[in-house]
């Protein structure tokens, strides 16, 4: 009896130390993986600053940038669907691995961009319009058309997976608020000398390129035998078919259209602490809750077993809502306004960090219902939606700060143009986030994803 009991006890733990192994991460994995992703957010923060360099340093107006801005989101938009042919790249490094270069050039034209010569304002608006859109339609199409496929292919478990974008949602998180505190100052120290901004672009591009390429380096890709040759003989039709009849990918795509309007639209943040506030410098003080706010990860593992992934984004979205509509009454009052960016920061953390896992259940769910494994294809609609909601944010901003008659260079701007910049940086954002909210509504895949991926699994067993 005690040898019966004793043997239970040992196979008990023995199942246990087999799903602790099969659950654990690679050791150096997290800080590997994490390094790209901060060299590319770092890169984010520096070009959300691109409104305000092209109207206030460059000299262009603010209707003529956001008419740029949104051309060149709609060109990128429709080369966004390149991202298919990830599908079908097959080199010795691997299926995405490879495009994880684009980050060399993404800093090189980024530096460019940011060191417009002064050719006249119809020239200086040409060269704004071309850098932009090749770093927008080549390079940051192929770095997140391939991020999480590259994820996918060099680790398997969504178990793993979702521990590696949380903790490497903390970290990025931590980098690009610190770059947050640290652009506004040396954007008021070099911002209006001459050449000021290609040395704020070089100190952050030189670095954080360098940084970008330890990722390639390190993490390879898994060998999956046929893989290759299974892809060459789908269709690029059977590919359209499957990613269209993919009603999840759809309304994830929908959702995250909107957060991208949104996040689009984050420049009034600069208008709002310039011309509301009156001091731009203290952007830096703002930004000091993303060095807090990222550690709402540490609470996803318990979230997700007591109320469900989606159901805590949903919660995320809802704290939105209340911090955006907050700002509203905030006016120049600081302390206001580092409480209502606390609460909007925590909220939208959740659905930046599970997109990826999400775009994974649907790849899941899709190759379910289907037979056909599409990856590149369905992470193609996530990035179309997102560049047409960037692109569509930022060039609302300009559309809306030209309508308002503000003018950049203008000591003092009119009343209009101030009532315009507390909406954009207030009640549109929470109005936005509550569209969010009706739109997940319908995202049930998380409840069925773990039956679909054993049907798939015995399915491939036969």
């Amino acid at each position: 009896m005690e040898e019966n009991v004793a043997v239970e006890t040992i196979e008990s733990n023995a199942v246990i130390e087999k799903k602790d192994t099969i659950n654990k991460v690679p050791r150096g994995f997290i800080p590997a993986w994490s390094t790209r992703s901060v060299s590319f957010a770092v890169n984010a923060v520096l070009f959300m600053q691109m409104t305000f360099y092209a109207t206030d340093v460059v000299g262009l107006s603010a209707g003529l940038v956001g008419t740029i801005i949104l051309l060149s989101k709609v060109v990128e938009a429709l080369s966004n669907f390149l991202v298919v042919f990830i599908d079908r790249t097959h080199t010795k490094f691997g299926k995405a691995r490879p495009y994880e270069l684009f980050i060399i050039p993404l800093w090189i034209l980024t530096i460019m961009l940011f060191s417009t010569p002064n050719w006249g304002m119809t020239g200086k608006a040409i060269y704004v319009f071309i850098l932009y859109t090749l770093v927008d339609c080549f390079c940051i199409t192929f770095l997140t058309g391939s991020d999480i496929i590259y994820l996918g292919r060099s680790l398997k478990g969504d178990v793993r997976r979702a521990k590696v974008l949380s903790a490497s949602g903390i970290i990025v998180t931590l980098f690009a608020a610190a770059i947050g505190i640290l652009l506004p100052i040396l954007m008021g120290t070099w911002g209006k000398q001459p050449g000021g901004w290609t040395k704020i672009s070089l100190v952050l591009g030189v670095p954080f390129l360098i940084i970008g390429l330890i990722r390639f380096i390190f993490i390879k890709e898994i060998e999956e035998g046929g893989d290759a040759e299974q892809q060459q003989q789908i269709p690029f039709k059977a590919t359209f078919n499957a990613m269209i009849k993919n009603k999840y990918i759809l309304i994830l795509a929908g959702a995250i259209f909107v957060q991208f309007v949104s996040g689009g639209m984050s420049a009034f943040s600069t208008y709002y602490f310039n011309s509301i506030v009156g001091n731009l410098s203290m952007l830096s003080v703002i930004g000091i809750i993303g060095l807090i706010s990222p550690f709402v990860l540490l609470f996803f593992p318990l979230a997700m077993r007591k109320i469900g992934a989606m159901n805590f984004v949903r919660a995320g979205i809802v704290l939105m809502v209340i911090g955006n509509g907050l700002k509203y009454f905030a006016g120049n009052n600081i302390g206001l306004l580092l409480v209502d960016n606390f609460i909007a920061a925590v909220g939208i953390i959740p659905l930046t960090m599970m997109v990826g896992i999400f775009t994974l259940q649907c790849m899941d769910y899709g190759e379910w219902k289907t037979g056909v494994r599409v990856e590149g294809g369905l992470n193609a609609i996530v990035n179309f939606t997102n560049k047409i909601g960037t692109g569509l944010g930022s060039g609302l901003v300009g559309l809306i700060m030209s309508i308002a008659g503000y003018v950049g260079t203008a000591h003092v701007q009119t009343a209009s143009a101030k009532t315009a910049i507390v909406w954009g940086y207030s009640l549109i954002p929470a109005l936005l986030s509550v569209i969010i909210l009706v739109i997940l509504h319908f995202y049930d895949l998380d409840k069925k994803i773990g039956g679909i991926q054993e049907e798939i699994a015995a399915r491939k067993a036969k």
